[in-house]
Order: C-alpha cells, then structure tokens, then sequence
C-alpha cells in the first residue's frame, strides 16, 4: 500500500464519527427548531380560544330580561264577580279595572258568554 494512504486511513474512523456527529447535531437543532415553531403555533392557537372562552363569557354576563307576565286567566270565582257587575250594567273597563284584570281578558269572557248563552237557546229551540 501507499504510504501515503496508510496515515489516510487510520483517521477514516475518526471522520466517520466526527460526521456521524455533525449529523446528529444538524440533526437535533431542525428537531429543537420544529418544537420551537410547533410550542408558538400552539400558544397562538390557546391564546385566540381563550380570547374568543372570555368574549362569549362577556356576553353571556349580561342579564337577560324575560317580560313577566300576570296571572293566567281569571279564576272562577272572580269570572262569577265579573258576571255580576256586567249584569248589573256596569262598564267593561270599570269591571276590568275592579277585578285587576286586562280589559281584553273581561272582553273575552263577555264573548264568550253571549257565545254559550246563543248556543243554549238554540238548543233549547232545538227540543221544543
């Protein structure tokens, strides 16, 4: 062998390791490089949610107003009450007003009543 390449290839080992290390050592910062980048896109990502968690929180604190609404309907005994006074000819708005009632809610139960009182006699009509 050459003289030359005997001194060569004594050090072959030594540059394959000396390679094998620039290699792993390119190979560890692109790594440390990618978990850089992946850690600030992932922050990006937890920071715009918590924005959006705290903007809806927001909203949600405001009250929410639902209109309340009176008593449904007028009781028996208070549609007997009304009856009366619209016997006696007092005003709808007078027995509205009297009972603390809607005058539309009085409105109705006269309706109502000219309704069944029209079908009773009808019946009754009917039988004779």
């Amino acid at each position: 062998m050459n003289a030359n390449l005997i001194p060569l290839l004594a050090l072959a080992p030594y540059a394959a390791v000396a390679l094998g290390l620039v290699v792993t050592l390119t190979l560890f910062l692109s790594l440390k490089a990618e978990m850089h980048r992946t850690a600030r896109r992932e922050r990006r990502h937890l920071d715009e949610t918590l924005a959006r968690l705290e903007e809806a929180e927001g909203r949600r604190a405001e009250p929410i107003f639902v209109p309340v609404s009176g008593p449904a309907g007028i009781n028996v005994s208070r549609r007997v009450h009304a009856m009366r006074l619209l016997r006696r000819g007092e005003d709808v708005s007078h027995v509205a007003a009297a009972l603390g009632v809607p005058r539309r809610e009085v409105e109705l139960l006269v309706r109502v009543q000219n309704f069944v009182s029209g079908s009773q006699v009808k019946a009754a009509a009917g039988a004779e």
